[in-house]
Parts: C-alpha cells; sequence; structure tokens
C-alpha cells in the first residue's frame, strides 16, 4: 500500500494516477511509505476543513434569522444643546448655534398631549411642538400627530406618514429608508426630496419616525439640496436625539 507523493491519499497497487489530486503516478512511479506522521497530518486537515464548514454554517444561520440592520443608537454629541419643555413631555437636543422658532409652536400642544397621554386617549389633532434652525440655511421641528383606528403597528405609521407626504408633494422622491431604534424604540429613518407646496421650494429632508402609544412622532430636518452633506451627521445626531420622557 502507498500515498500519492502530492497529497498523500491512500493509493491502490500500480495506480497509474491519484484519484484525489488527479496527478499522474506513470513518470515518478514513487511511492510513499504510510508513516504515522503522514496519517496525522492528513486527519489533522480533515478535522481543519471539517471544522470551518461547521463555523461557516453557524454564521449563515445566525444571518438568515437575525438580518444585519441599523440597530445601534450612537451618543448625542457632546457640543450639543437639550431643550426640555416646561411639563417634561419629551427632550431633543441641536447645536447651540440654532435658533428657536417659538411663532411655528402650538402653546397649548405639549399640555393637549400630555393630557391625552394621561386619560388613555390619542391626540386628536397633530402639533409642532419644537422648532428650530438657521434662517436660509437649515431647519427641523418636531411634530406629533394622532393615529388613526386602522393602524396598529410601526410599519402601517410609516406607510401612512410616507402616503401624506406623496399627497402633499406629488414630486416626493425617497432616496433611502432605515430601520433603527431610537431612545429604544422601533424607528424608521426616511431621506428625501420635495417641493415645499405654495412656495416653489425644492428641499432635501431627514424624517425620523416612531410610534409612542396612539401617537406618531416626527423629526423633520430640511435643507436645500446644494447644502444637504453639510449637514447630513447634524441630521442625523438631531434625529436620532429624540427622547421621550413621559
Amino acid at each position: 500500500m502507498r500515498l500519492c507523493p502530492y497529497c498523500h491519499t491512500q493509493l491502490i497497487e500500480d495506480a497509474p494516477f491519484c484519484p484525489e489530486c488527479r496527478h499522474s503516478l506513470a513518470v515518478t512511479g514513487q511511492a510513499v511509505p504510510i508513516t504515522g506522521q503522514a496519517v496525522e497530518g492528513k486527519s489533522k486537515k480533515k478535522l481543519a476543513v471539517i471544522i470551518a464548514c461547521v463555523i461557516a454554517s453557524i454564521v449563515i444561520v445566525v444571518l438568515v434569522t437575525n438580518p444585519l440592520t441599523s440597530m445601534a443608537e450612537p451618543p448625542i454629541p457632546a457640543y450639543f444643546t437639550t431643550y426640555i419643555d416646561e411639563l417634561g413631555l419629551f427632550s431633543i437636543s441641536y447645536p447651540p448655534e440654532f435658533e428657536l422658532y417659538p411663532v411655528l409652536i402650538d402653546e397649548q400642544a405639549t399640555k393637549n398631549i400630555i393630557s391625552s397621554i394621561n386619560s388613555g386617549l390619542p391626540i386628536t389633532e397633530a402639533y409642532i411642538v419644537f422648532a428650530a434652525g438657521l434662517t436660509m440655511q437649515c431647519n427641523f421641528m418636531v411634530a406629533v400627530g394622532p393615529l388613526c383606528a386602522k393602524i396598529s403597528t410601526h410599519d402601517q405609521m410609516v406607510a401612512a406618514e410616507i402616503g401624506w407626504k406623496k399627497d402633499l408633494a406629488p414630486d416626493y422622491q425617497e432616496l433611502s429608508r432605515v430601520k433603527t431604534t431610537v431612545d429604544g424604540r422601533p424607528a424608521t429613518l426616511v431621506e428625501y426630496n420635495m417641493t415645499l407646496p405654495g412656495s416653489g421650494t425644492r428641499l432635501h429632508c431627514v424624517s425620523m419616525l416612531c410610534m409612542v402609544n396612539r401617537t406618531s412622532w416626527e423629526i423633520l430636518c430640511s435643507t436645500s439640496p446644494a447644502e444637504y452633506s453639510n449637514w447630513e451627521d447634524v441630521f442625523d445626531a438631531i434625529v436620532r436625539s429624540l427622547r421621550i420622557l413621559k
């Protein structure tokens, strides 16, 4: 009995070629004697292949059953300032140079929302509860709205909000949609372009959408398409900074 001189596969006598590596044995005609070292080396090689296959199988199962998603919640930038409403319903963080837009905020909004939460009833109207930005450069707002009775899941809420935007702006163009978590809750980040109705202004927007009880929360950041690259990281940090305190 002999071994192939190339791959150490066990051969039958007078075999003209190796059935494993297909090398011709006609020229050399050499046989490699079976030794404990050769057998041990071949066994180790087979064991390594088996272990690699097992590991690969485990990785495939994990990826199939747990698809990669953007679930990490990055920390709020240290230089951001944080706003907390007077009744302690929510907080939002943003660059300190941003100016507040009190004229856009419904002063009764937060009280109405908290009243609805305390009573166990959904809010009945949509409110802008916070707005800030840099005039002529970029802006963002926090809006809260009621959910209709037919909406019971996060995905249904997102579909309804995006459907409303498409009705509002026929040229709505979605660029990306990412599921993530914000404040420990399921959330969806949507990036899109749209023309502001009534003004003809083209905007590049980033929205964060999430559900809290029977309400939908949205943080909407917007700027011009030409300026978006300057604000991309800031917008991402703002929309991820929402904290519901009630």
